[in-house]
């Protein structure tokens, strides 16, 4: 195994620069997951740590060796596609065991290391069958196989699971997290799907644009957000922002006027700058309450036991979502108070950047 180090990384397709100098280093054994809007270049970056594609400047380290001119097969990456990329006509122990074939490994060696993937992914039943034959999730294992076969020093996944259903992709995400947990392979996973980037991942690097907003484990980008992109891209539903200025108080006025407490700033606003206030549904907590504000229900969306409140204040104005378990007792048009606790409040400046606070 090795660690990955990709040093000011930089793609242009002609005069559009998709990759717009992107750092990341992966530690030895790190399980690092990618994750982006469609169209921010994590696809792109993990094709050019595979050697796909050509960097336009910066460089690509894995352990110790610069790999940036290399081919592909002189990297010691095995790469698993979005679209399996089988070869239809060959069994499954023959996709398994072609890129050895193609390195003339001995064959004693390609049967050991065939039989030892299909017992790890559970597929030694279907080595005979050939992918037609085969469900998504058994074409994605045989996949997989055919990367462990190969027993690289990093893995690279570009988003493996977008082509399952729903219910298989939960059983593949668990599939996934066993499995580096069984091999312990570095791993540089990309993919859109933030649940899969939050269940996944050791660490989490948010992509924008060809440029990395933010690297850090799922919790610390959950909990403290660098700017207002983060803050909404990670999490379901998606963080409130609600727009404000520091009152004369130093309490937050929002946009119909009411205020609210905050937390103290580590550098205070002066009385009259706008800035943004984030909450997390699950934070609001419904209920007359010292400081609750009066909404209305505008819409409820009711999942099992949980029910996901659409609220509006005073002037109609866009709804904020408040999540919590559900009784049944609450119906479209009620009036609720909610509290939004100064101690879950994320303040973002007109920048869109966090704001720190005291002991942060």
């Amino acid at each position: 195994m090795a660690g990955l180090s990709i040093q000011g990384a930089r793609k242009s397709f002609g005069a559009t620069e998709v990759l717009k100098g992107v750092s990341i280093d992966v530690a030895d054994g790190e399980f690092t997951v990618i994750v982006g809007p469609s169209g921010c270049g994590k696809s792109t970056l993990l094709r050019s740590v595979a050697g796909l594609e050509e960097l336009t400047g910066g460089s690509i380290v894995i352990g110790e060796r610069d790999v940036t001119s290399l081919p592909p097969s002189e990297r010691g990456i095995a790469m698993v596609f979005q679209s399996y990329a089988l070869y239809p006509h060959l069994t499954v122990r023959e996709n398994m065991a072609f890129g050895l074939k193609i390195a003339k490994a001995a064959k004693t060696e390609i049967d050991k290391a065939v039989r030892r993937a299909a017992e790890i992914l559970n597929i030694e039943t279907l080595l005979d069958r050939k992918p037609a034959a085969l469900s998504g999730g058994q074409r994605q294992r045989v996949a997989i196989g055919r990367a462990i076969v190969r027993q690289p020093q990093i893995f690279l996944f570009d988003e493996p699971l977008s082509n399952l259903d729903a219910d298989l992709r939960v059983r593949m995400r668990y599939e996934f997290a066993s499995l580096h947990r069984q091999l312990g392979t570095t791993t540089l996973y990309v993919t859109h799907d933030q649940v899969e980037a939050m269940t996944l991942a050791d660490r989490i690097i948010v992509l924008r644009d060809g440029r990395i907003e933010q690297v850090g484990t799922p919790r610390e980008l959950y909990e403290r957000p660098a700017n207002i992109f983060v803050a909404q891209f990670l999490g379901t539903p998606r963080m409130n922002i609600l727009a404000a200025t520091v009152a004369d108080d130093g309490r937050a006025e929002l946009a119909d006027g009411r205020r609210i407490a905050l937390p103290p700033l580590a550098v205070p606003l002066a009385t009259g700058t706008p800035f943004s206030i984030g909450i997390r549904p699950e934070d609001i907590a419904i209920g007359d309450a010292p400081g609750a504000l009066q909404f209305t229900i505008r819409f409820i969306e009711r999942l099992g036991g949980l029910a996901t409140l659409h609220l509006v204040g005073r002037q109609g104005d866009e709804p904020i979502a408040c999540q919590l378990r559900d009784d049944g007792g609450l119906g479209e048009g009620d009036t609720v108070f909610a509290l939004l606790p100064p101690t879950h409040l994320h303040l973002f400046g007109a920048d869109g950047q966090a704001l720190q606070t005291v002991g942060e």
